[in-house]
């Protein structure tokens, strides 16, 4: 599965053509977030097509049969699941890609996601989160764990009676069936689950430490909030919560660790993470690691490359398309600027490090190394690998963005604004719709392979 990616021209180009297509109209077959009473009939044969790079790739072709279903007006939903470091943390790329998705294709509901508010600047425009009463959440980077994390990365607790946390969509548009996940505990409380300030299930969190539990609970329709109250002063633990519409569409559930590295996933508990991929049953996989693997000066790049793939075969549970967004540009500040006064001033920026005495911004060279690693991963055909830095304009391309007239990047030179980050999501969109676009017309010329050129990791970038 050879593939490179579009040139930058072309990839945002297609952002115009492919954000403004119509919203297909809703059907009423069900989604896959179902109870398990509901059946749900195989959409029709879709009509020959042209070859495509994809032809044989079971993910890919799944995910792309199924996109086409929804717009053929055949129903069903299209899970994307979205795992990452800061850069998904921060939601503004997530929420842009979703927002393109559900534009195109249908929104089947904000989701699965952390429970509560987990870290400051955690945000979801498109849900309001509330919290009463004293919560602790756990960060699957740096706490001594909970043993339950699971793909959210953090754990929810309550520490006090009628500690409650609540989550609605802000559409109006509500939600069908909501999910939770609940991890087990010795000692632990019971939980009072309410639908629109109604208790629909009460629930025992005793148990083995760190066994968890998947509540699916099915609505009249519609229903406008999802709240979870500590029943008692006993500990709750809650890794995740979701929210799903019975319509035709996309959702896209996302998570992010401020700081994590892809062997973050070691600290999840595999068990919670096998439950809540059969659960959500994701069509695709966005893994977004790299940035902070790329700063470690002292990285072991051959134990890097093997788990890296161990991560892989984690997340990738069944037919399940899977793509890597290797890590953007970004620069380090050399020691020496640590006695510059001014720290206002527009230090220079190089490729490479600087002197010891010489102040100035530079590219670490072990992030070229992570992103040729990964490149390298998906030429041997366990993934597909889109270059998230190609977007950037060369050498010391975050620098140039920080500088711009509109800035695209902070001033920290590792994070986008909000303008960076809504630009590379509408590549990002444009770029898998292309894809999706010459695998389903018949007729169309493949689309282009979708790896970047070959990389040796000893080269860096």
């Amino acid at each position: 599965m050879r593939r490179r990616l579009l040139p930058l021209g072309l990839l945002l180009a297609a952002v115009a053509a492919c954000s403004g297509a119509p919203v297909p109209g809703t059907a009423s077959s069900a989604p896959r977030h179902v109870p398990p009473t509901v059946a749900v009939t195989p959409p029709p044969a879709l009509p020959p097509r042209a070859p495509s790079p994809y032809d044989g790739n079971p993910g890919f072709e799944r995910l792309f049969q199924r996109l086409a279903a929804i717009e053929a007006g055949h129903g069903g939903t299209v899970d994307i699941l979205q795992l990452g470091d800061s850069h998904t943390a921060g939601g503004v790329f997530t929420s842009r890609l979703r927002e393109a998705l559900q534009e195109r294709f249908g929104s089947a509901g904000p989701g699965y996601m952390p429970a509560g508010k987990p870290y400051i600047g955690s945000r979801r425009p498109d849900v309001a989160v509330t919290q009463e009463g004293k919560w602790q959440y756990f960060n699957s980077l740096s706490d001594t764990p909970p043993p339950g994390w699971g793909i959210t990365g953090f754990v929810a607790r309550s520490h006090a009676r009628g500690a409650a946390i609540a989550v609605s969509p802000k559409d109006g548009l509500g939600f069908d069936i909501a999910g939770v996940t609940v991890v087990q505990q010795p000692g632990g409380g019971d939980l009072l689950v309410l639908i629109d300030d109604r208790v629909v299930k009460q629930v025992s969190t005793q148990g083995p430490a760190g066994a968890a539990q998947w509540i699916t609970l099915p609505t009249a329709g519609q229903a406008q909030q999802l709240k979870l109250v500590a029943a008692d002063a006993r500990p709750v633990d809650i890794a995740g919560w979701s929210l799903d519409r019975a319509r035709p569409g996309v959702v896209m559930d996302s998570a992010g660790v401020v700081g994590a590295r892809i062997t973050t996933m070691d600290r999840w508990n595999p068990d919670t993470v096998a439950l809540e991929l059969a659960k959500r049953r994701p069509d695709l996989v966005i893994l977004a690691y790299g940035t902070n693997e790329g700063f470690d000066r002292g990285l072991d790049l051959a134990a890097y490359g093997e788990r890296f793939q161990a991560a892989l075969r984690r997340v990738n549970a069944g037919p399940v398309a899977v793509i890597v967004l290797g890590p953007l540009d970004g620069q380090a500040e050399s020691p020496a600027c640590k006695k510059v006064a001014d720290k206002e001033a527009a230090f220079p920026c190089q490729d490479t490090p600087p002197p010891a005495a010489k102040c100035a911004w530079y590219t670490p060279p072990t992030l070229g190394k992570v992103r040729a690693l990964q490149a390298q991963g998906a030429r041997k055909g366990d993934y597909v690998f889109w270059d998230w830095a190609q977007l950037m304009p060369g050498a010391c391309g975050m620098d140039r963005w920080v500088r711009q007239a509109v800035p695209l990047a902070r001033p920290d030179h590792v994070h986008l604004t909000q303008e960076g980050y809504t630009l590379t999501a509408n590549a990002f969109f444009a770029w898998l719709m292309d894809q999706y676009q010459g695998y389903i017309q018949p007729g169309a010329t493949p689309p282009r392979p979708v790896v970047t050129a070959a990389t040796d990791p000893g080269d860096g970038r």
